[in-house]
């Protein structure tokens, strides 16, 4: 993967996932800088390494932002992806998956992120680095939804 990383690039491979600097962000405007972790997935379908690999052989080389425009015709550029893109994208990935009708953001895949996170036990420390978020309250109350019941509780018995 290093042979097509670009200056806004930076990533250490690594056998469980990378590691990728984030050299700037909305929450980092400064530009200090970040490495976030991701992981790889178990399957081929959610396996984000693989998916990044496999956009890595179509985005031109010589582009500066990780994630460029795409004409309709399926043409990469190496003009930076706009924000309204990303959510259009991800509303139709949606779609094609069956959430029609749901307004799922960016946003919704972090939460769902730090949700996911929390009910399979990970602490809020390790969730709040990998979110990079530095208040916990915001995470807690804005982020890690409270788990809806998929089924009705079981009705109330008394024993006499």
């Amino acid at each position: 993967m290093t042979n097509h990383t670009a200056p806004a690039i930076a990533a250490l491979t690594k056998p469980t996932g990378i590691l990728v600097a984030v050299r700037r962000s909305k929450t980092d405007q400064d530009g200090h800088g970040q490495l976030v972790g991701v992981a790889r997935g178990q399957h081929r379908q959610t396996d984000p390494i693989g998916a990044l690999e496999a956009w890595l052989k179509v985005r031109p080389p010589q582009a500066t932002a990780l994630f460029t425009r795409v004409y309709a015709s399926g043409t990469a550029t190496t003009e930076r992806i706009a924000p309204r893109a990303v959510s259009r994208l991800v509303q139709d990935r949606a779609n094609a998956a069956g959430f029609e009708g749901l307004p799922v953001t960016g946003h919704s895949l972090r939460a769902g992120h730090a949700t996911t996170a929390s009910l399979n036990g990970a602490p809020i420390e390790r969730i709040a680095a990998q979110t990079r978020h530095r208040d916990l309250s915001t995470l807690l109350n804005h982020y890690i939804r409270p788990a809806k019941r998929s089924r009705p509780a079981p009705a109330a018995t008394s024993e006499l």
